[in-house]
Order: structure tokens, then sequence, then C-alpha cells
């Protein structure tokens, strides 16, 4: 279907039949289709405004728009000629969305246009070109005006597969990460269960450092499988609920204070969240309650993950950096320091009593 206002002539359509007025479920599952292809509000599109630049001078007319319906106004995907990126929809179904709007802003000299139609048939949208002067229209000009309009429906099909394949891929990795979390954790169950079997203290605490450790990179898993982080994470949310389940399990007070809110790549999170179990879990080990967590924004990119404690402070001659001679656990905060591509440093408490471990490193 084309709509026309050739020169002398009020609006007509090619299209002899009236569209009905639309009943709400109808423009229910109207609003629903344009919905789907996430096009509603969105930046501009080399590909679209190739389209509205080439309906342009077909007509050799100034102004050439490519428009989507939503429920009160028409967003403007592409719009060649034209600063203004939304216009008011026009309350009659029977006729093109954008007609009142274009008859008072261009008095109705010219325009043309072709509906965009979803795969399920409902119009979601519209190409039309304007002219401010009148002007007839040639049978090229309508076949080729169609044909954008057809490349505009593959385009946009081509986008909702995407969205589609997508939403499917995001799915899958949630059921993996939920998968390899119960695995996680029953591993975690298993090593618990040996420890408190073994006759030696020693290895005791390291079955419970390691059970310790899987239970960490677990919880990461739970995160990615219970939120859509869409490839980004806020993290201050994930360590707020790290605290959390750190001070339950230890019966201690580890507290999150200070934080800055930031999503971070979700490559980010694991390391991130392993040095705070690390360095929390041994800050629990040598010094008493309450135990810190500080993370902030130094400058454009760069962040400081700081854990505090109010015990008796640092060995002399103690180098966080050189974990040469160290224990496991600071060989590990080193290596996922490292994974950050980070800086990690050790220093008195600045409250004057205990240690204060802290980490910067770039957030991508």
């Amino acid at each position: 279907m084309l709509h026309l206002v050739p020169p002398t002539l009020g609006p007509t359509s090619l299209d002899p039949s009236p569209i009905p007025a639309l009943r709400p479920e109808i423009e229910a599952a109207r609003l629903a289709a344009v919905e789907a292809y996430g096009i509603l509000d969105t930046v501009a599109e080399p590909a679209f405004d190739r389209i509205t630049a080439m309906a342009a001078d077909l007509f050799d007319a100034p102004i050439a728009l490519l428009g989507f319906t939503g429920h009160s106004s028409v967003f403007f995907k592409s719009h060649h000629g034209l600063a203004a990126t939304h216009a008011p929809r026009g309350p009659d179904p029977s006729q093109p969305a954008l007609a009142p709007w274009i008859r008072s802003e261009f008095r109705f000299d010219f325009h043309a246009s072709v509906p965009l139609h979803s795969a399920d048939g409902h119009e979601i949208g519209m190409l039309c070109v304007i002219d401010r002067r009148p002007r007839r229209i040639e049978e090229p000009q309508t076949r080729g005006l169609r044909a954008l309009g057809g490349i505009a429906t593959d385009l946009l099909a081509m986008r909702l597969t995407a969205r589609r394949v997508l939403a499917q891929a995001e799915m899958t990795a949630r059921e993996v990460d939920h998968r390899a979390m119960n695995s996680l954790q029953f591993v975690a169950s298993l090593l618990q269960l040996q420890s408190r079997a073994s006759g030696s203290s020693e290895i005791t605490q390291q079955l419970r450092a390691a059970a310790n450790r899987v239970l960490a990179v677990a919880r990461v898993h739970r995160t990615f499988s219970t939120q859509k982080t869409g490839g980004r994470v806020p993290i201050v949310a994930h360590l707020r609920r790290l605290c959390e389940e750190l001070s339950n399990s230890a019966d201690s007070m580890i507290r999150l204070e200070g934080a800055d809110e930031v999503e971070v790549p979700k490559e980010q999170v694991l390391p991130i969240g392993l040095i705070v179990n690390e360095l929390a879990t041994n800050a629990r080990k040598h010094a008493s309650d309450p135990i810190s967590i500080t993370f902030h924004k130094l400058g454009e990119g760069t962040y400081e993950l700081c854990v505090l404690d109010e015990g008796p402070g640092l060995p002399k001659g103690f180098d966080a950096a050189a974990p040469s001679g160290m224990g496991l656990g600071m060989k590990v905060v080193n290596a996922l320091v490292a994974q950050l591509q980070g800086q990690l440093s050790a220093h008195a408490n600045p409250v004057g009593r205990g240690s204060c471990f802290k980490v910067t490193f770039p957030v991508g």
C-alpha cells in the first residue's frame, strides 16, 4: 500500500479499502510487535540512514523519514533533511500515523509513504518522503519507494533474528552457570565433609580453605545464572552479597562501606570476588572484627578495592607484591591481581591499627 498526496488533491491511497479502527487487543499486539524489534528510541544506524537518503534522491525531495509507531508518537529511526526525532501520532487508525503532523507542519503539499509490517502482519512504521512543493509521482518512483521499504523490513527481520539468537545464547549461558554453581557447591560440600574426617588440623584448614574458594567461584556463577547481566555486572551489589555470605559463614562482621557502584565486564567479576574472598578470609584468620571492604573510583576507568582490618598489623618487611615464601592465599591474590592488570599493595590501616590491602585496576 502506498499513501500519496498529489498536487491539488487531498489524501488518497492506492489501496481503496479503508483501514478499520484498531480494537484495543489488536493495538496491544501491534505495540508488542514494535517492542519486539527493540527499535524505539535507539541511536541512528548507517543502514537505515542510507535508505532515507536513497528515498530522498529517488523523489528529489528534501525530507525522507523512516518511522516506527509507538503508543502516542512516531519515532524517526532515520530523519533525512529534518532535525526532529519524534512526531505525535495521529489519533485516527484509518489514516497514516503521520498524516496530521505532516498536514500541520508541511501543509500537505506532497507526501508519499509505504507502511512497514512485522512478520505477523502488524503495521509498525512507515518510510515516507515529504516536499513543500506540489509534484506528480511516477510509477518508477512508486516501485522504488516500495523496494526501499522492503529493504527496511528485511533489516528489521535480521535485527529480530539477532535479538532472538542473543536471548537464546544468554538463556543457555545462564543455564550453564546454574549447573556449574550446583556442581561447585557439591564439590565444596565434599571438601567440607572431608575436612571433618581429617585427623590433622593442618589438613582440615587446607580443605576448608579449598572449600571456601570453590564456594566463592560458585557465588559468581550464581550471579550470572540469576541476573540478565548483558555482559556486565553491577560489582558493588555482587560484593555486598559476598560480604553478607562471608559474614554468615564465618560468624563474623565483614561489611562493605563507601562503595561506588559500577558495572564491570563479566570477565572481571570472578577475580574481584576471589580477591575479596581471599583477603577477607585471611583478615578473619589473623585479626578480629570488623573487616571492611571499600570500592572507589580513582580516575577515568581506574578503581580501587581495599580490604581493611583492625588487627595486629603487618609483619615487619611485609611486601604483598612479592609472594615468594608466602602462603597459598597471597599467591592466589597476586595471580588474580595480575589477571586484572592491576597493582597490589599493603600498608597500615589509616584508622591507626590493623592493615589495609589495596588493589588498583582498570575497568574495561
